[in-house]
């Protein structure tokens, strides 16, 4: 049985699948694009509670979002029950939608340091954060974790406990620990299954997808109603809006090649607006990347785009690439 929740019902997301926060990817511009086809809900990159707290400069730009993106989730990491407090009183201000507490994020240096995934070894820690968050904004508060941190470790009905005692609108999972990183034969989706049907929260199922059929295997496999996906919508932020379709219908969403070139020129013109043109342009580059997977001559591609240093010549390569080959919906041919 789906679990209602009065903060999504309020939210009203477009469709059941959201995009998930990560760092160096999910920026304003690229949250832009991805929204425009109907992403459910788009999270923040990770930010850290000690750079608000130091307000840091690189860590307050990543606070800026435009009004298009709504509904957004700030996602907040870091270790610091008094920083969290601090962080959260501070984007309540921003007119943020939520925040959404990371307890998932496996990056060595995340963990190191006692955050991320790292909570998941010490869940009195994880419910003193979770409770000051609460405490400090009005705001919906979400959480997203791991399965655990060791292999083998499954640490979600603990979890689910500290959710549903403080009062988070829905919990997200990721159904691999730690150590076992992003091994897509890793991802136990029947871990899921199991908390879901016991919740009485919303359930947000995610990991291990890569194709529409796995976001609808995901959605069937564990009886979640709704799924975060990440890494499958760099350089193809249609994605969401394809799985939606390929879950109804059994179609994939079909855009044609100029369509295409629309989606990136528009990326690009945003991220030349949000960061100045000079930084917007390498900070496109990676995206640059992704987006040539599937075309011809891919490579040359590539080596052209981390030589250009205008908004102009960034918009003359794509056109003049992708208007001479046929892209395959983003995939390596």
């Amino acid at each position: 049985m789906l679990k209602e929740n009065d903060t999504l019902n309020r939210l009203n997301p477009e469709i059941p699948i959201f995009l998930a926060p990560l760092a160096g990817y999910t920026d304003s511009p690229f949250r832009r694009v991805v929204r425009s086809f109907g992403a459910g809900i788009v999270f923040t990159e990770m930010v850290s509670v000690m750079g608000i707290k130091f307000k840091d400069k690189n860590t307050l730009g990543l606070l800026k979002f435009y009004p298009e993106e709504h509904p957004i989730f700030v996602q907040l990491f870091g270790s610091d029950i008094d920083a969290f407090a601090h962080a959260s009183k501070f984007v309540t201000n921003l007119k943020f939608d939520g925040i959404d507490i990371n307890a998932g994020c496996p990056v060595p240096k995340i963990v190191k340091d006692g955050s991320g995934s790292y909570l998941l070894k010490d869940l009195t820690r994880l419910a003193k954060i979770v409770h000051a968050v609460k405490s400090s904004s009005d705001l919906p508060v979400s959480l997203k974790v791991r399965k655990g941190f060791n292999k083998g470790e499954n640490v979600l009905s603990g979890v689910l406990k500290i959710a549903e005692n403080e009062g988070v609108s829905f919990l997200t999972i990721h159904a691999i620990t730690t150590e076992e990183g992003f091994k897509k034969e890793s991802e136990d989706w029947d871990a899921i299954a199991e908390i879901v049907a016991k919740a009485k929260i919303p359930i947000v199922a995610n990991g291990g997808v890569e194709e529409e059929e796995d976001v609808k295997a995901l959605f069937e496999k564990t009886n979640a109603p709704y799924v975060m996906i990440g890494r499958a919508t760099i350089g193809r932020p249609w994605f969401l809006k394809s799985s939606y379709k390929f879950l109804k219908e059994n179609i994939k969403l079909d855009i044609p090649n100029k369509e295409k070139i629309d989606i990136i020129v528009r990326h690009i013109e945003s991220a030349v607006e949000f960061y100045g043109e000079e930084k917007g342009i390498v900070e496109m580059r990676k995206h640059f990347i992704k987006y040539a997977r599937g075309i011809r001559r891919a490579a040359e591609f590539r080596r052209y785009a981390n030589s250009i240093k205008t908004k102009e010549e960034a918009i003359a390569l794509v056109r003049a690439f992708f208007d001479e080959t046929e892209v395959k919906d983003g995939r390596t041919s």
